[in-house]
């Protein structure tokens, strides 16, 4: 990094965490002027919690700076530079001009006001310009708002076409043989989730470090399974956090994995294998591995005992498992949707999707159910299935997880959990205070009961020999 950057950089960073962010934005607007790709991460999470009331020329050029710079990942912007934009035209009006173009080219809006704003745009006679970004954001929802008579970008057109090919090609382990896989398979062939755009960026980091430093010593190179991959970012994601990793990604979907694959071929991603199949038929994947990695999915099965055997089977001994499971606490929100969506009957098709999200825009600020407003999966049609809509859930409270745990032979290592969430543990019981310990945690979550909005993450080991 470019050394004045970097000095001023560090002091920006000491005057936020005082929250003088008066003389810390300055500071990063001079540190972004050296070096774009060394400050834009920095300066980007320190915008992206920023709670506009005007409109500084500066701060504007600054956003689509760092909304177009190669290191942070646009999306953390998207809520700021959506009120930038509201803030800047009060009223509807059709404009060109570079924080319009990044913001609709680069992120996908996740602010009620400004969809209606996009709405509103979309009936509009547009310069090419701006209709073409207007269509890419169109796309990007998925068409939750809207825009169809926008037509498909000309790159996404080739880049569908390409998964096709891709899903089609896909080797598989065989159709699943529970009715629940299926169904959840069939979920994700007509909704991948999530059509990431951006490519993971961390720096290099050894993962068998990581799990030594947990009392996991493992032989390397590390054989990892991501069990339920989705459309691939996690598999990619460590694979370039440490290229010695062998990866395979399993899930039960074609067209998610045809996404992975493809964004594995743009980044020059060679460790890792992409197969369909049911974690129930791992076994015909002929494999152990030390670590798999199983986030999100669990939850989603039938029988989760089940495939929770089925990954301890896919261990070596004293293998890592690291799963992350839906808190029952947190998801009461979501729960509330489920009711909502039954009573009006409203089914998984776009048509429904778009239903159930237009009653819950309409809704005033102090309803519940307001509150999904808040989540970035509301604002594209996949994220809003996943959301509320999905085929199976199951939720739990950490005595539970811990139970199923240790059912299948596996002894907790560590919760994974968020910052918010540390420092209330600290608060609470102590910094003595034993963070292994889940009973703890389930004490706190008691009374925080969003601390775990995420997911619990844990980190387990298999026991035994087998």
């Amino acid at each position: 990094m470019h050394p004045e950057a970097a000095q001023l950089l560090g002091m920006a960073a000491e005057a936020a965490r005082r929250g003088q962010y008066g003389q810390a934005l300055p500071m990063l607007s001079r540190a972004l002027a050296l070096d774009i790709e060394g400050v834009a991460p920095a300066y980007a999470d320190l915008l992206a919690r920023l709670s506009l009331t005007g409109w500084p020329p500066q701060l504007e050029a600054d956003l689509a700076t760092c909304l177009c710079a190669g290191s942070p990942d646009p999306q953390m912007l998207a809520r700021t530079a959506a009120r930038m934009l509201l803030v800047k035209y009060p009223e509807p009006v059709v404009a060109e001009d570079p924080l319009w173009d990044a913001f609709l080219t680069r992120c996908i809006n996740v602010d009620p006001a400004m969809e209606a704003r996009l709405a509103w745009l979309a009936g509009r006679v547009l310069p090419d310009g701006l209709r073409k970004a207007l269509a890419i954001q169109a796309f990007a929802s998925e068409y939750a708002w809207g825009g169809e008579a926008l037509g498909v970008p000309p790159a996404a057109a080739a880049e569908i076409a390409e998964e096709r090919a891709l899903a089609e090609a896909m080797p598989s382990l065989g159709i699943p043989g529970d009715a629940i896989s299926r169904a959840v398979r069939a979920q994700y062939e007509a909704n991948p989730y999530p059509r990431w755009r951006v490519p993971p960026a961390r720096p290099h980091a050894a993962l068998a470090r990581h799990l030594a430093s947990l009392g996991a010593q493992q032989a390397e190179p590390l054989a990892v399974l991501v069990a339920g991959c989705g459309t691939g970012f996690e598999p990619i994601d460590l694979a370039r956090m440490d290229p010695s990793l062998s990866i395979t990604a399993l899930d039960l979907s074609a067209a998610s994995l045809a996404h992975g694959q493809r964004m594995a071929g743009v980044l020059g991603v060679e460790n890792v294998r992409f197969v369909q199949g049911d974690i129930l038929d791992m076994a015909g994947l002929g494999e152990r591995f030390a670590m798999v990695s199983c986030t999100g999915v669990l939850h989603h099965m039938e029988r989760p005992e089940q495939g929770l055997a089925a990954l301890a089977d896919a261990l070596v001994p004293g293998g890592v498992l690291r799963v992350a499971l839906y808190s029952e606490r947190a998801r009461a929100r979501v729960a509330e949707a489920r009711r909502a969506i039954a009573e009006h009957g409203w089914d998984a098709s776009a048509a429904g999707i778009r239903a159930f999200r237009a009653h819950v825009l309409s809704l005033p600020p102090e309803r519940p159910l307001a509150g999904l407003r808040e989540s970035d999966d509301f604002y594209t049609l996949s994220g809003c299935r996943d959301l509320c809509f999905h085929v199976r859930e199951h939720w739990y409270r950490l005595p539970a997880i811990q139970a199923m745990l240790a059912a299948a032979g596996f002894e907790p290592l560590m919760l994974d959990a968020p910052p918010e969430a540390q420092a209330r543990f600290a608060e609470r019981f102590g910094t003595a205070a034993d963070r292994h310990d889940l009973m703890l945690w389930d004490r706190l979550e008691a009374d925080f009961p969003h601390l775990f909005a995420g997911m619990f993450h844990l980190w387990c080991r298999k026991r035994g020999q087998g």
